[in-house]
């Protein structure tokens, strides 16, 4: 009797615990945070490429009418570098203002003139909510002659 009333008990045991079991609630989900992105980089011709039949067909080897200053070419790939992440070339704004039109302001935002020199030392300082970008020489004098030429 003992041996019977063992046998059942392990027999209700055994098959409760093969039963199918309730599936546990869903995990809570993590909230996705979507990657920070950059934004998109308008790219230019190659130097010494001539746009022709239609707008964006570069062909290569074809000189346009004025060459390409060498000191401006570089100051893009600077410029390209280090600042198109926070500024455009046109008038809108990204993290910072747009640059069109910068030489013919009347001041920086510091309130100094529009000058080389101001420009300069605003890129070297930063100011307001733009952070100093401490690039050597020759590389500021690339970046303002290629700000001078692209920002008319």
């Amino acid at each position: 009797m003992k041996k019977t009333l063992a046998l059942a008990m392990f027999i209700v045991i055994f098959v409760a615990g093969c039963s199918p079991q309730p599936l546990p609630d869903a995990p809570t989900p993590i909230r996705t945070l979507y990657p920070a992105t950059l934004p998109a980089v308008v790219t230019q011709p190659p130097a010494g490429t001539q746009v022709a039949g239609g707008e964006g067909t570069a062909v290569p080897g074809e000189t346009g009418a004025a060459a390409v200053d060498p000191v401006v070419q570089a100051g893009e790939q600077v410029f390209e570098t280090n600042c198109a992440v926070c500024h455009n070339l046109t008038a809108e704004a990204k993290v910072g203002p747009g640059l069109a039109g910068l030489f013919a302001r009347d001041q920086l935002p510091s309130g100094d003139p529009v000058t080389d020199e101001n420009l300069r030392v605003w890129i070297t300082n930063g100011g307001g909510a733009m952070p100093p970008v401490p690039l050597p020489e020759d590389e500021l004098t690339q970046v303002i002659a290629f700000l001078r030429e692209a920002t008319q």
